[in-house]
């Protein structure tokens, strides 16, 4: 019995020896004061930048030549005001210290070129190897914390009590007057006129990130096919990691998601003037931003009736008067509307 377990021991022994002289190697645990991150075995050249909240992953070649070499990096944030806004960021999760203070972990990217470029457009195989397990990097909470992935992100876990009362709004028939109040597009009211059942199938909702800071908005419209799919009548967006409303749109002021990321405002005072104003929604906040307004108005010049304004806001427009051809073909980048299929609030389960 003693010398079957002797000879298992050096069996184990010697493995565990050739093992390492083969040049096995495990995959790198990086930690800092609040996280782990895990670094393959089968990634090559790379260097890392340690901080108490922050790890950052570079490529060896690329920081040794001067480029930067900066592939991504992972932080830990407790105020969510501290990360809106910044370029090249978005949040993959949530972190809860054994205090219970949450903190909203962060993915960072360049924003500009980190390799040289000088040689090749394209990045080297292994800068992009780095690159790219960003997205598949493994995190996790250490010392008493607890990461959790996709927490505070996903629309059906932020936003039930907004949809609860939606759907009240709606069975009810609240009158323009007490939406409005409520904070919520009098379209619900102006749709029942005339039905006597209720509309909850008619009205649906969607989650879908606008500002593709990872946290989804809500987004909620009428259900319709032709130019109206996709209208949307409220947003409601997260501010502090608490559910904020962003606006509310009606049938001459309605509002589409275009081109991924950028709001769409198309808006009517008549046949002789009507629009649409492009907005991005700024993060952790209800603010949404002008970027471009594009306007057809025979009130101002009957003969060429076609404007462009790059104004700061809706009281700051400076309109250009250019021709058909101009004013189409910039106005054609933004005509890419998302047209969702709303999830009916008749199907709405809580």
């Amino acid at each position: 019995m003693k010398k079957s377990f002797i000879i298992g021991f050096i069996f184990l022994l010697l493995s565990t020896t050739l093992a390492n002289a083969g040049g096995v190697k495990k995959d790198r645990i990086i930690k800092n004061k609040y996280f782990s991150v895990t670094i393959p075995s089968n990634i090559k050249g790379y260097d890392y930048k340690r901080e108490k909240d922050c790890i950052k992953i570079y490529d060896t070649d690329s920081k040794k030549a001067g480029f930067g070499g900066f592939a991504f990096a992972i932080k830990a944030y407790k105020n969510p005001k501290d990360h809106a806004v910044l370029p090249g960021s978005r949040k993959i999760g949530e972190l809860t210290d054994k205090k219970g203070v949450i903190y909203d972990i962060i993915i960072k990217y360049p924003t500009d070129v980190q390799y040289d470029y000088t040689k090749s457009n394209e990045a080297p195989e292994n800068y992009k190897s780095l690159y790219d397990l960003g997205e598949e990097v493994k995190v996790q909470g250490i010392k008493g914390s607890t990461y959790f992935p996709d927490r505070g992100m996903k629309g059906e876990d932020l936003y039930k009590a907004v949809l609860k009362k939606h759907l009240t709004a709606i069975k009810e028939d609240w009158d323009s007057e007490r939406l409005e109040k409520e904070g919520m597009s009098h379209m619900y009211h102006v749709l029942r006129v005339g039905r006597k059942a209720d509309i909850s199938d008619k009205i649906g909702y969607v989650f879908y990130d606008v500002n593709a800071d990872g946290i989804e908005e809500l987004l909620i419209g009428e259900i319709a096919e032709g130019d109206w799919k996709g209208v949307i009548y409220d947003i409601y967006t997260m501010v502090d990691r608490k559910p904020k409303h962003v606006l509310s749109g009606w049938a001459r002021n309605r509002f589409y998601v275009t081109d991924g990321t950028f709001l769409a405002n198309e808006y009517s005072s008549g046949a002789c003037d009507s629009g649409v104003r492009i907005y991005i929604l700024v993060e952790n906040s209800t603010e949404i931003f002008p970027q471009v307004a594009f306007k057809c108005d025979t009130y101002t010049n009957r003969e060429k009736p076609w404007f462009i304004s790059y104004g700061t806001s809706a009281n700051e427009d400076k309109w250009e008067n250019v021709t058909e051809e101009t004013f189409l073909e910039r106005k054609k980048i933004f005509e890419t509307y998302e047209r969702f299929d709303f999830i009916p609030f008749s199907k709405l389960k809580l």
